[in-house]
């Protein structure tokens, strides 16, 4: 069994795909959740059947400079693969206030509350050639490596 863990488009495809600017491949190295993991390891990504629109994501000025050529088409267009896992990425690192453009922070007085984002740090993404249709989950979720095989 893998883990697995289901994000909304077009955040997930941001994980996997990335954006090419030049000849370099960026792509989000981050996943923020309201909730802390210790785990450590490749993680399967699963594109949840919900796809939000590029309003709805909040992209930062810098996070949507950054988007360019196929995938911002495709955000604008809503064209990303839903209910089915895309591809996986390693998970590093957890923190909190991460650099990263992608990471949300948290104001020290919610630090305090223990009401933190979590800045999940993501490393090694890789996109599958063909999506695995299957329902998501909250949380990880296990998933038989066998029927990517």
């Amino acid at each position: 069994m893998a883990k697995c863990i289901t994000v909304k488009q077009p955040w997930a495809s941001l994980i996997v795909e990335g954006i090419k600017i030049e000849d370099n491949i960026i792509f989000k190295d981050i996943e923020n959740r309201t909730w802390r993991t210790n785990f450590r390891g490749r993680v399967l990504i699963h594109a949840g059947k919900t796809i939000l629109r590029p309003q709805q994501c909040n992209f930062t000025d810098d996070q949507w400079d950054n988007i360019r050529g196929d995938m911002r088409y495709n955000i604008l267009h809503g064209d990303l693969p839903s209910g089915a896992i895309i591809g996986s990425v390693e998970i590093v690192d957890c923190v909190i206030n991460h650099p990263s453009i992608w990471a949300e922070k948290t104001p020290l007085d919610k630090q305090l509350e223990d009401k933190c984002i979590w800045n999940w740090v993501l490393s090694n993404p890789i996109k599958f050639d063909n999506p695995i249709p299957c329902k998501g989950k909250l949380s990880f979720w296990d998933f038989d490596e066998k029927l990517i095989k």
